[in-house]
């Protein structure tokens, strides 16, 4: 008894910064204990996260830290965002960080946040802006470069990009100078931003949708440097949804960047045959190429046209148009899927008979589809081995070919329709799972998840509120899919959309592609 009130007594008597000695502080009762660090010249995603951390330890705290590129000493604390000459020193590397993955890791005074990041530099020629789509100037530069009629891909690549205030992530000492605004590009690698928004989720804070009200932000007078080393992976290389940062707005730019998605560049999605021949230009000088329904080959620029698959000119214009890609805009998965709408196949003799009527309504045109597609891609893999041609699994050429034992090695499917969240009744799960095993042994790679997410805004939908079917069938997913592609019907003003109830979807969906494939739905 008497040692331990002589113990008791020494512990009143010691002063509380002894007692804590042991625990470092980035912020202590709201006053700042640490500063974070960057490159010298950091690349622009690295100022984004480094503003993101500052910006946000302050909303919780109420302490600003200051953004340097050299410590500066005296017992502050470190967070070292991106790489920079003192990651190196720690030996602290992203290079085995791909597709967004990030690592968190502390010392005794420090913490490190970083990933992959690079800045995207679109290739030459791409339109800049609407008035260069309207006047033709990109279509002439592409058509100047390959001597044919061809579309131009990637024709809206311009929405893609998006400023944000030239002071983002600047050091602190130079916050008073003028900059020029910071551009942004959807495509660019952000692994270390998702490192800043994964240390921040670990305090609490949480975005539902675009804007301060969409946000739950924690209020702690002091938080603690983290005893840690942790890296995560997502489980999709592509998490792309069909935002654009130039068209939505930064606040809506943001909140998808906070979910963690990912839009790699040179992979297309769909309809890649309507980019290449929807054109009158192309039509008036191969009107062959055109299906014929009727006894007659019909064009209308505003229609979706429909083609011959069994001409064998337009077959060989597609593998000339898919190589020009690879070759110049340096794509590295080229989609050759037919227009939309598409439902009945070319009634000329070359195409009759190449239907398959006796099978259900949507594989009725499969072998017919997949046929032109296979053939394509064995020929484009002579000369492109490394690179791949996308076609969808969709409407009347969604199941798998039967003509086909296996289809191509460079070949990739993308299922319209994989996991169909607002279809949660356990049979119709069971019938997506059946179709996803369905191509999976058709080919060589992992299929890709293509979905529709309509906004009940558009006028005809209804709200369909199912966050088991969503989170099941995406951990269903998992280790057999290259990842999702996401359309939304998004309005010009998405952030307040049916607020709350829409963003849910997106929110949701986003935040499973990081779960693992054990993802505890319920908690989510």
């Amino acid at each position: 008894m008497s040692y331990s009130f002589s113990l008791l007594i020494a512990l009143l008597l010691t002063p509380l910064a002894t007692l804590h000695a042991a625990e470092t502080f980035l912020v202590e009762n709201g006053q700042p204990r640490a500063e974070i660090v960057i490159a010298e010249k950091p690349l622009r995603t690295v100022r984004l996260a480094a503003q993101e951390l500052q910006d946000y330890v302050e909303k919780i705290s109420g302490a600003k830290l200051t953004i340097v590129t050299e410590p500066s000493g005296g017992g502050v604390a470190k967070i070292f965002v991106g790489r920079s000459s003192h990651t190196e020193k720690l030996n602290i590397t992203a290079s085995d960080l791909k597709h967004g993955a990030y690592r968190i890791v502390s010392g005794a005074d420090w913490l490190v946040l970083i990933g992959e990041d690079t800045e995207f530099t679109p290739i030459e020629p791409w339109a800049k802006h609407n008035a260069e789509i309207v006047n033709g100037k990109a279509q002439a530069e592409w058509s100047k470069i390959t001597g044919a009629l061809w579309g131009v891909p990637n024709i809206l690549i311009y929405k893609s990009r998006f400023t944000v205030p030239g002071d983002t992530g600047r050091p602190t000492a130079l916050a008073g100078e003028k900059a020029a605004p910071l551009e942004m590009w959807d495509y660019d690698e952000r692994g270390s931003f998702n490192a800043v928004i994964g240390f921040l989720h670990r305090l609490g804070a949480r975005w539902y949708w675009p804007g301060e009200l969409g946000e739950v932000i924690p209020a702690m007078q002091s938080i603690t440097l983290p005893k840690i080393d942790e890296t995560v992976q997502p489980d999709f290389p592509q998490r792309r949804f069909s935002y654009h940062g130039g068209v939505h707005g930064r606040d809506t730019s943001m909140w998808f960047m906070r979910l963690g998605v990912r839009d790699p560049y040179g992979i297309q999605d769909a309809h890649g045959m309507d980019t290449m021949t929807n054109r009158e230009e192309v039509f008036a000088a191969h009107p062959e190429w055109l299906a014929m329904y009727g006894g007659n080959r019909r064009f209308d620029i505003k229609a979706n046209n429909h083609l011959c698959y069994g001409n064998e000119e337009l077959f060989q214009e597609t593998v000339r148009f898919v190589r020009a890609q690879f070759d110049h805009y340096q794509m590295s998965m080229v989609s050759v899927m037919p227009p939309d709408g598409y439902t009945a196949i070319c009634q000329c003799p070359l195409c009759q008979g190449k239907d398959s009527p006796e099978r259900d309504q949507r594989g009725l045109a499969s072998d017919y589809v997949w046929g032109f597609v296979n053939r394509v891609a064995k020929e484009v893999g002579k000369t492109h081995p490394d690179r791949k041609i996308l076609n969808c699994a969709y409407g009347i050429y969604t199941l798998p070919p039967l003509k086909i034992d296996k289809l191509e090695p460079n070949v990739v499917v993308s299922i319209v329709g994989a996991r169909v969240p607002r279809n949660n009744k356990p049979e119709q799960q069971e019938e997506y799972r059946q179709l996803r095993e369905s191509w999976v042994a058709k080919t060589h790679h992992p299929v890709i998840n293509f979905e529709n997410y309509p906004f009940i805004d558009r006028g005809w939908y209804l709200p369909a509120f199912t966050p088991h079917a969503m989170g099941e069938s995406t951990n269903a997913t998992k280790g057999i899919s290259h990842g999702e592609d996401i359309s939304l019907t998004v309005p010009q003003e998405p952030s307040t959309a049916g607020i709350g109830f829409n963003h849910f979807q997106i929110y949701f969906t986003a935040r499973m592609y990081w779960g693992g494939k054990d993802a505890d739905v319920d908690a989510m």
